[in-house]
């Protein structure tokens, strides 16, 4: 091991200790792999809970950092709030619409949002219907235009570029969104009177024919992911029978191969290793499943959650790490290297000499929960239903993590968000 990936916990402490003083001095850890690889093991051993006041907001379905302090999020109740975690203030942002845009009566609310990575002059989310693709331009959230094409719920969206994105919707199709004409815009819109834009085009691993017909019987988009080392594009979608990640050539937009998963309950998330670019992990009901693109897509491995039968909810790679998100409101690490769970450090755990020595998790706390009629007639003298974790992401200068939620009863209204620093 090189000098400089020698790192103890007490030099990790000191990195977090500079983050809070001298915040422009710090490393760029994405280039200096040694001290960033060390960090990343180090970390979630050090973290400790901030919660963060979000009212009687509904659970918490999605988040992106905005910068090193501000986080935005969606929410189930169909809202969009930018949170301040140094601070603990929010500001709700307008949902985009048209004049002809009527309330949905089965909203889902807000299940995803994204940034482009290099340029980040754009937010992509959910609009006022949730069909229906909401573009901002940052740092000021300027109402830009609504993408209308999709006839059922938005689940995930990713920027292939700057300037395309694409969509998944519970429809069972993608659709491909270009921006370049908005770059360089500078028309200023009502959030309630914007207007509207057509997709590049559709497509879908069935016909146009049977399109409707599957999406009613449940082939659903439930997540994406987009590999730009190879122009590989892959979608988790799921049916009554269970779930398969179908890979696509991004140049092209064809199906060159599919995987059926293993695990076929509750198959929801979807993420692509960034660092080692051709790893997929898929986050089912009880299990993590890897596939590996470069062997013909075939599973490499399939681990079992810590918590069993409560969900995998949220999935992050980072370094040689991946966060495993829980519907028993813990944070796993499972270290890919190692091919084992991260476990608790003796040295950071010294302040609680009584603790159980263990997996490294870091656990949500209560968070604010409505206790209608709903929690009186199922839930009162039991325990409290613990926040699933539906969203989890790294800072920019990935030292802290943000971390967010709600109950996992379908019927109870609550909310969990803290950042872990």
């Amino acid at each position: 091991m090189k000098p400089r990936e020698r790192m103890s916990a007490s030099s990790g402490i000191q990195y977090l200790c500079n983050r809070e003083l001298h915040p422009d001095t710090l490393p760029d850890l994405s280039r200096d792999s040694g001290f960033g690889y060390a960090l990343a093991r180090h970390l979630p051993n050090l973290l400790r809970e901030r919660t963060l006041d979000l009212g009687e907001t509904d659970k918490v379905f999605a988040s992106q950092w905005l910068s090193e302090d501000e986080v935005i999020v969606g929410t189930k109740c169909n809202r969009l709030v930018v949170v301040d975690t140094r601070e603990d203030r929010r500001v709700d942002i307008p949902l985009l619409r048209t004049k002809q845009t009527v309330a949905n009566d089965n909203s889902c609310g807000i299940h995803c949002m994204c940034i482009p990575r290099d340029s980040r002059r754009f937010l992509a989310t959910g609009g006022y219907d949730p069909n229906n693709v909401a573009l901002y331009r940052l740092p000021d959230f300027d109402p830009l235009t609504l993408g209308v094409a999709h006839t059922d719920w938005l689940f995930d969206m990713q920027w292939m570029t700057d300037s395309l994105l694409l969509t998944g919707s519970r429809d069972s199709t993608m659709a491909l969104w270009s921006t370049t004409s908005l770059e360089d815009s500078s028309n200023s819109y009502l959030a309630e009177e914007v207007p509207t834009m057509a997709p590049i085009f559709k497509f879908s691993n069935v016909s146009a024919e049977t399109t409707e017909a599957l999406a009613l019987a449940g082939e659903r988009v439930r997540s994406l992911a987009y590999n730009n080392w190879n122009y590989e594009l892959a979608s988790l979608q799921t049916n009554p029978c269970g779930a398969s990640v179908y890979f696509w050539d991004a140049y092209v937009f064809q199906q060159t191969s599919k995987k059926s998963m293993p695990h076929s309950a509750e198959n929801v998330c979807l993420e692509v290793d960034r660092e080692n670019s051709q790893l997929y992990a898929v986050g089912s009901r009880s299990h993590v499943t890897f596939i590996d693109s470069r062997l013909d897509c075939k599973t490499t491995n399939s681990i079992k959650s810590l918590d069993s039968d409560c969900g995998v909810r949220s999935l992050q790679f980072h370094k040689h790490l991946l966060s495993i998100g829980t519907g028993a409101g813990r944070l796993f690490f499972y270290d890919i290297r190692a091919r084992k769970f991260l476990d608790k450090e003796a040295g950071c755990e010294c302040h609680r000499p009584h603790a159980r020595m263990g997996h490294c998790s870091l656990k949500a706390s209560p968070g604010w929960l409505r206790r209608d009629h709903t929690y009186r007639d199922f839930f009162s003298g039991l325990p409290e239903p613990p926040n699933a974790l539906y969203t989890h992401c790294y800072s920019p200068l990935e030292t802290k993590i943000f971390i967010a939620g709600g109950p996992l009863p379908l019927g109870l209204c609550g909310n969990y968000a803290a950042v872990w620093l």
